[in-house]
């Protein structure tokens, strides 16, 4: 048995259920707050489900990705020659940072899409027609925000690369 993989599977694993807990638990109590609250809408309502659900899973969707530039960040740190560090202190420190950003970046995404998807369809009220339990225009609207989330995954996940250590390496152009 390869243990330097059996610790990192476990790593990532635990990685996995803290971030995921926290984050998902955080973004439904943002929404409940900012939204069911604000609106007035009822916890039985079906359409503020799915609305819900489609934001929670877009949350998820794009805070899939950032175990791996973690994970790099830990290898590559480790594999230094020469490196004289803290590697748990470097970890909390890659990990905060890439926490940070990728927050930042879902908050931006699932804002951004919600507005510009409200903005586009001036005829609609969205929240109230969600308040009043329109299935349909909650459906429409929990697909928009997914279908954004599934277009801006790579782009994000680039963007957090970008944050890794990666040595030098030289141009021969």
């Amino acid at each position: 048995m390869n243990q330097s993989v059996f610790f990192y599977s476990l790593i990532e694993i635990g990685i996995s259920l803290v971030l995921g807990l926290i984050l998902l638990y955080t973004t439904f109590r943002i929404i409940d707050k900012f939204i069911r609250r604000k609106y007035n809408i009822e916890l039985n309502n079906v359409a503020y489900s799915i609305f819900t659900s489609a934001v929670l899973f877009s949350v998820a969707y794009l805070v899939s990705g950032i175990k791996s530039p973690i994970l790099n960040s830990l290898r590559l740190l480790q594999d230094q020659v020469g490196y004289d560090g803290v590697l748990i202190i470097d970890v909390l420190k890659y990990s905060s940072l890439f926490l940070l950003v990728i927050i930042i970046a879902i908050a931006m995404v699932n804002f951004i899409s919600i507005s510009l998807f409200t903005l586009m369809t001036k005829d609609i009220k969205e929240f109230e027609e969600i308040k009043n339990n329109n299935i349909a225009v909650s459906i429409i609207t929990a697909v928009v925000i997914i279908s954004i989330s599934i277009l801006v995954k790579d782009s994000l996940y680039l963007l957090l690369e970008s944050f890794v250590p990666y040595p030098e390496v030289r141009s021969f152009l």
